[in-house]
């Protein structure tokens, strides 16, 4: 009896368990699919954090900032000011 409740709890751990996509580590993201975009950044798709590198005796600089996301199917050569294309 033991060994079929056994099993029976195993195969409903399996069904819930949840699939995390390509590139999201469950200890970076554990409340997949609510991430934090800055923690994915800072992490290799592995889960190892990404080392801040600086100089001894420099304060940090300013973060720089992303890269505008383009749309679909908007080349970038088309709107290098994306959003302000006109």
């Amino acid at each position: 009896m033991f060994a079929k409740l056994l099993v029976i709890f195993a195969l409903v751990v399996v069904a819930l368990a949840r699939e995390y996509p390509a590139g999201v580590h469950p200890a970076v993201c554990p409340n997949y699919p609510f991430c934090d975009a800055d923690a994915l950044a800072r992490h290799t798709p592995d889960g190892q954090p990404i080392p801040q590198w600086g100089f001894p005796g420099v304060a940090p600089l300013a973060p720089v900032p992303a890269a505008p996301r383009y749309p679909a199917g908007l080349p970038p050569a088309l709107c290098p000011n994306y959003p302000y294309c006109w």
